[in-house]
């Protein structure tokens, strides 16, 4: 992993063409958005910015040559570079993870609220979709049943949920890659992750709020995914102070994939772990125990 990042930090080259070739692709888009990320932190937001520029340029003729649709492809292209820009900026400058994870939460937030404020009612809006969406499932002989109009009440959240479970993910490997290329140590900054009172009082605050019967537009999706990279960073740190086989993680992953209904369950636990954490140092608990 190391070679690799400091293969794609040596040339822009190198990282024009990665970021601009693998941006469509499901999945692999994972790889362009850490670079991104990468260039931002070792470089500073001035070069990234370059690097995108040139793959922008080398998109649209992709795009232009496939038959794309060029202007969702720029749009999607160019906003998303600069949130990853942003991200990167403020690691390399903060050197802190726990304060750039924090500002994506905050930003996912401000774009949820904007986009409830840019249509006029979320329920209605996302009903079509889902609709479509079940018909053709159907059409492809796969039925499932659901309350389409409780799942379009969510849908809002889950959208900015799962844009901000991928900024967590290209911000945490463009932060390893960066840090592979200086020598640093990503591993131990990670498994001190706190998101601190801020982001928790929010939670807690807009928690209380749905107990209360106001509809929240599933914001609190967004939360659960902040504090489920909390609760990994926890089981990270359990696992070093605890000598757990190397592998450990893979049985987390692998176990979701076998039995699809423990995700949800697995992904619930993780957030619990996480908020609990926030509030109370389950990693300060486990050392004073340990101590006495």
């Amino acid at each position: 992993m190391s070679s690799l990042a400091t293969w794609l930090a040596a040339r822009r080259a190198r990282r024009v063409v990665i970021i601009a070739g693998l941006f469509p692709l499901p999945f692999l888009g994972l790889i362009s958005a850490a670079t991104v990320v990468m260039a931002a932190i070792l470089r500073g937001p001035r070069e990234a910015l370059i690097d995108c520029l040139a793959a922008l340029v080398m998109l649209i003729g992709l795009g232009y040559i496939l038959g794309l649709d060029l202007p969702t492809l720029v749009l999607s292209a160019g906003s998303s570079w600069l949130v990853w820009i942003g991200l990167g900026a403020l690691a390399g400058r903060s050197k802190s993870l726990a304060l750039t994870v924090q500002s994506a939460v905050l930003l996912a937030l401000a774009g949820l609220l904007v986009f409830l404020a840019a249509i006029d009612d979320p329920g209605t809006y996302w009903v079509p979709m889902l609709e479509a969406w079940y018909a053709d499932l159907s059409s492809q002989g796969l039925e499932i049943q659901a309350d389409v109009g409780r799942q379009a009440l969510l849908m809002s959240g889950g959208l900015f949920a799962f844009m901000l479970a991928g900024c967590l993910l290209a911000l945490m490997l463009g932060m390893h890659w960066a840090a592979a290329v200086t020598g640093g140590e990503f591993g131990a900054r990670f498994r001190e992750l706190r998101l601190g009172y801020i982001v928790g009082g929010l939670a807690a605050v807009i928690g209380l709020l749905g107990l209360a019967g106001f509809e929240l537009n599933g914001a609190l999706l967004i939360f659960g995914v902040a504090f489920t990279l909390q609760g990994v960073a926890v089981l990270t740190w359990w696992a070093g102070r605890l000598s757990w086989p190397r592998g450990w993680w893979l049985g987390l992953c692998l176990a979701p994939v076998l039995f699809i209904g423990l995700l949800v369950i697995e992904l619930a636990i993780l957030a619990a772990i996480g908020f609990v954490d926030n509030w109370y140092g389950l990693r300060k608990v486990w050392l004073s125990n340990t101590e006495k």
